[in-house]
């Protein structure tokens, strides 16, 4: 990972998104306005992989979304078949709504600051 934004904008944009999980049933739900702040906040951010010898970068929050995206295909796999199901699919099978995408990129975005901020903080500290 390259140019991981400072602490002073990582760390409140995570716990941002972290209250509105909780906040969003009872007020305004804020997810794209923390969408477009993360695009702010990591339009420098990058990943850096090599599949069969090539590099390759790939902006950070692209990363992110395909993530969340894959995590949403695989809920709906695991519904499909019965690991569980929503309220809407009591009667059929229904593909699980697509705004959980955003849920999931953002669940992901949380976990993924939390690792790294720790590995930053760990780092500092030697």
């Amino acid at each position: 990972m390259h140019h991981w934004p400072k602490a002073i904008f990582a760390v409140p944009l995570g716990a941002m998104i972290y209250f509105n999980f909780f906040t969003h049933h009872f007020t305004y739900d804020f997810r794209w306005i923390l969408t477009l702040l993360l695009f702010i906040v990591f339009s420098r951010t990058f990943v850096q992989f090599s599949l069969q010898g090539v590099t390759y970068k790939m902006p950070l929050v692209l990363s992110f979304f395909l993530i969340g995206f894959f995590i949403w295909i695989a809920e709906n796999i695991a519904t499909f078949f019965g690991a569980w199901q929503y309220p809407n699919q009591r009667e059929a099978w229904s593909l699980v709504h697509l705004s959980k995408i955003s849920s999931w990129f953002l669940l992901v975005v949380i976990s993924i600051m939390i690792v790294t901020q720790l590995k930053h903080l760990k780092e500092s500290k030697r």
